[in-house]
C-alpha cells in the first residue's frame, strides 16, 4: 500500500485576542473536526455519528456522490486521529496528526493509505514512484530482517 502525507504549520497570531494555538487547543479543534466534519472539509456535505465505542465512533458521511462509512479512532496521547474506511473506497486510512516542526511550532500532518487496486495503479503510472517504492521496500526487507534478528538475541557486540 502507498501513504502520502502532508503537512502544514498551524501557527499564527490571533488577531482579535493575541493568543497563539496550542497542541490541547488544536486537539480539541480535531475532535470537533472527527465528529463534525462539515464544518471542516468543504467536500463532506452531511455526516452523522451511527454508534460510539470506548475507543471512538462509527460515523457515515456523504463526499459529494461517495457515501463513506469510517471507523474514527482518537488517540490524544500520540496526537492523532485515525479514520479507518470501512466501505468500498480506494483508501484504507486517512490520519490526522499533531506534531512540530524544526522551530517548534505546532504542525497539522494529513495522511491517506491507498489500498492495494490504486497503489499499483499509481507506481504503474510513474516510474518515478516505482523506482521509490522499489528502494524503499528493498531497504525495508533488509531493516526488517535486522531488526527482527536484534529484537530476538540483542544488540551485536561491536568488532
Amino acid at each position: 500500500m502507498l501513504t502520502i502525507s502532508w503537512t502544514r504549520v498551524i501557527d499564527g497570531v490571533d488577531e482579535e485576542t493575541g493568543r497563539v494555538p496550542t497542541r490541547a487547543g488544536l486537539w480539541q479543534a480535531m475532535l470537533d473536526k472527527a465528529e463534525n466534519p462539515v464544518r471542516y472539509v468543504p467536500a463532506i456535505t452531511a455526516s452523522r455519528i451511527v454508534e460510539r465505542y470506548a475507543d471512538g465512533f462509527l460515523r457515515e458521511s456523504e463526499r459529494g456522490e461517495r457515501f463513506l462509512v469510517q471507523r474514527v479512532t482518537p488517540d490524544e496521547e500520540a496526537g492523532v486521529v485515525t479514520f479507518r474506511n470501512l466501505d468500498d473506497t480506494d483508501l484504507s486510512l486517512i490520519r490526522n496528526e499533531i506534531g512540530t516542526d524544526d522551530q517548534g511550532r505546532l504542525t497539522l500532518t494529513l495522511s491517506i493509505t491507498l489500498d492495494e487496486g490504486p497503489t499499483a495503479a499509481a507506481l504503474s503510472q510513474s516510474a518515478y514512484l516505482r523506482d521509490l517504492d522499489s528502494d524503499f521496500c528493498g531497504t525495508l526487507a533488509a531493516m526488517t530482517a535486522v531488526l527482527r534478528r536484534t529484537a530476538l538475541h540483542g544488540v551485536p557486540a561491536p568488532h
